[in-house]
């Protein structure tokens, strides 16, 4: 397999032959999501809108590189690291795009994430994640969250440590 490049996947994701995928902030929220969350298969079709077929076959490869390498860095305790400047602790950011990718593939395993077991703990964990992707635009509270530059900065600190847990929750026997 090739070693992975970020700087190739970057172009290609967030350039204009990208016509099926994410962007590369919020592939790399989508990954983290899979590589965190319960086990989900059908990942890589669902990551670029069931025509992964139409996708360079060096770009699926580093993707799964991508993974693979974000699920190493999990089970060898060294928590997941951002390819991009947390600069602005903002929904119209870099952050924003990574948490509705995450989100995303959330919600696309929806049944297995928020099994009555996790649920409780899972609201408390996703929390800075949702607020941050601007899904619940309506609701009041995110709203006041979103409003609180110190709070929003609080929040963003929180993410990765929060993607630990999660896959603790996930992935070692209760």
């Amino acid at each position: 397999m090739s070693a992975l490049d970020l700087d190739r996947l970057s172009d290609y994701l967030d350039g204009d032959q990208n016509e099926f995928g994410l962007d590369f902030a919020a592939t790399h929220g989508f990954l983290c999501a899979i590589a965190v969350g319960p086990q989900f298969d059908k990942w890589l079709e669902e990551l670029f809108d069931n025509n992964h077929k139409k996708v360079p076959a060096d770009i699926i490869a580093q993707v799964k590189a991508w993974l693979e390498s974000l699920r190493q860095n999990l089970a060898n305790e060294e928590g997941i690291s951002f390819p991009f400047e947390v600069e602005e602790a903002d929904v119209e950011s870099s952050l924003g795009d990574w948490s509705v990718g995450f989100v995303d593939a959330m919600f696309l395993n929806e049944e297995a994430w928020f099994a009555p077991e996790f649920e409780e703990q899972l609201v408390d964990l996703t929390l800075p994640i949702m607020v941050f992707s601007g899904i619940d635009e309506e609701d009041p509270q995110m709203e006041t969250f979103r409003r609180n530059g110190q709070l929003m900065d609080e929040l963003a600190e929180e993410i990765p440590e929060n993607l630990n847990e999660l896959y603790l929750m996930y992935h070692t026997p209760n």
